[in-house]
């Protein structure tokens, strides 16, 4: 195996347009996850309540009690040319945005669904534009142009909870900054943070941020910031190895990660004035994120000694933020997980175990992995299992192979936690998600997977789609 350093985590990716993936990263981060199972046993742990899990293939759809937007049955999807349009959820209706010659990238919903906010990519700039998002048939107004830059290239957003300004980061000359701008556009986007790499969870209830930068290092820094970037904590805290922090919708609980005593890392949760804090000791680096409704922590981290990577891998658990429970849902090697929106169920991305595993094999331009016998090998993406595991019970609703995209494998996989936070996976019904393929002629297309473990269909060719809220 190549030096753990290799693995070092650089931080959320600027997206390359479509047509130039860059393959060879996205080798490196599947191949440091494979690899990484050879090390993971899995037990229940230190304060670990083990569920086993059952298949349930036909239970029946769990509708999410949120309300959704008007715009809640449509997706926003990106096409291989970088294109950018709405669709229905068969792919129909389809409204395009945006003018020729601007390659688009990752576009994110605001939170009551009128909105794109997305980052558009010329010839002499990039920019952040943010649409208003219109019917078939509806005069397009023009778009409010947040930022724009020849040499400090934006590449991630993520909109405030209350839909009037976006957050987004840039590439800077030294590092990387966070940036906040009016959603009008009637203000220039000001810096908040500078750093690399950076990671961040707004707050609901108030108008502040809970920043991570720096990873784990010396220069790491912690802490909720003012919308000026001015910490506001009593003192900053040491992080371990982790990404975005996670604060519980109710505003009443935080999670982080920090250097263990005896072990790698620590995942903290505690009340967000510091008080009842509840620490699980793990074995390397950790991701995690907060389910929709409920104080309960989503996590994934090595729960056994093994040889370290900056890549969270291992089983799917969850913490109690009251209390301090843990229980685990999926016990095998879960790489990415999102929950649905109203908290009930958890989908998850996983390597297969080794009694169903075929190859996992690297080669100087790719790596393929046959996850399940009975799918053929496929020509192209990586496969990995999709698994829809109920909560509260531990019930896995349905599993399948799925052979993600490029794009999808290096842009998301690898920094999940993040983009959970600002992209919609899950449909607003909680019935399904929709998640970039490569089909068996070896071509990219979106597919929504529903939770309950009927057919899965085609939505179109993309690259990227989330849905509305």
């Amino acid at each position: 195996m190549a030096d753990p350093a290799m693995f070092d985590d650089p931080g959320l990716p600027e997206p390359e347009p479509p047509h130039k993936v860059r393959r060879a990263l996205t080798v490196l981060v599947l191949l440091a996850l494979v690899v990484s199972m050879v090390f993971l046993t899995f037990v229940s742990g230190r304060g670990i309540s083990l569920v086993t899990p059952r298949i349930q293939p036909t239970a029946p759809d769990v509708a999410a009690s949120v309300a959704p937007s008007p715009n809640a049955s449509r997706l926003a999807v990106v096409d291989a040319a970088g294109g950018l349009a709405t669709t229905d959820a068969g792919g129909g209706s389809v409204v395009p945005y945006g003018d020729p010659g601007i390659v688009f990238a990752f576009p994110a919903w605001s939170p009551d669904g009128s909105r794109i906010a997305v980052v558009g990519r010329s010839a002499d700039e990039t920019d952040v534009y943010v649409f208003t998002v219109h019917g078939a048939g509806t005069a397009a107004t023009d778009p409010a142009i947040v930022y724009r830059s020849a040499d400090r290239p934006p590449f991630y957003l993520y909109w405030a909870p209350g839909g009037q300004r976006v957050g987004f980061l840039t590439t800077e000359p030294d590092g990387i900054a966070l940036r906040l701008a009016s959603a009008n556009a009637s203000a220039p986007a000001v810096v908040v943070r500078t750093g690399a790499p950076i990671y961040w969870a707004w707050t609901a209830d108030t108008d502040r941020l809970m920043v991570h930068t720096g990873a784990d290092g010396p220069d790491g820094f912690l802490a909720e910031v003012g919308s000026d970037g001015t910490s506001v904590e009593p003192e900053v805290l040491a992080p371990g190895a982790f990404r975005a922090p996670a604060l519980s919708a109710d505003g009443m609980f935080r999670a982080f990660v920090i250097p263990g005593v005896g072990t790698p890392a620590q995942v903290v949760v505690e009340a967000r004035d510091r008080s009842n804090p509840h620490a699980l000791d793990v074995f390397g680096a950790a991701a995690i994120d907060f389910g929709p409704g409920t104080d309960e922590l989503g996590f994934i981290a090595p729960a056994v000694v093994g040889r370290e990577l900056a890549l969270p891998v291992g089983p799917l658990r969850v913490l109690d933020a009251p209390s301090g429970r843990v229980r685990t849902l999926l016990a095998g090697s879960v790489v990415a997980f999102f929950w649905s929106p109203d908290g009930s169920m958890i989908a998850a991305l996983e390597i297969a175990g080794t009694g169903d595993d075929q190859v996992a094999s690297a080669g100087t331009a790719r790596l393929t992995a046959a996850v399940v016998p009975a799918r053929p090998v496929a020509t192209a993406g990586f496969a990995m299992r999709l698994v829809f595991v109920s909560v509260g019970s531990g019930t896995i609703r349905s599993q399948r192979p799925v052979a993600i995209s490029d794009t999808f494998a290096q842009q998301v996989v690898p920094f999940f936690d993040q983009y959970a936070l600002s992209h919609r996976l899950w449909s607003a019904d909680g019935r399904s998600v929709v998640i970039p393929i490569v089909a068996d002629d070896g071509t990219d297309r979106l597919e929504v997977v529903r939770a309950d473990g009927t057919d899965a269909r085609a939505v179109a060719g993309g690259v990227a789609a989330f849905w509305a809220p």
